[in-house]
């Protein structure tokens, strides 16, 4: 599973991923791949980081990925070339 500057909301993070969070170890066995980057000059860029940081503290294994550039299809393109090859590991 991968999101490339995805619209996430912070203050729903709990909410939305409740299942995800009350169970962090079943959580990293069902989950082969979770992998998000976003640039740093994308407006989406701070709830990018706050849910890779809300991850972390969960200890949910997850791949968080901060380029240059900002909601464009350059970066989304640099992304894909690092995460499509994952796929098939």
């Amino acid at each position: 599973m991968a999101g490339f500057s995805a619209a996430l909301r912070p203050a729903e993070f709990q909410k939305t991923f409740a299942g995800l969070a009350a169970d962090p170890q079943d959580a990293n066995r069902k989950l082969h791949l979770l992998w998000i980057g976003c640039g740093n000059q994308d407006s989406l860029f701070a709830a990018a980081k706050s849910f890779s940081e809300f991850l972390t503290e969960r200890k949910i294994q997850h791949t968080f990925r901060e380029s240059t550039g900002a909601h464009t299809w350059i970066v989304w393109r640099r992304y894909l070339n690092e995460f499509a090859p994952l796929l098939f590991r």
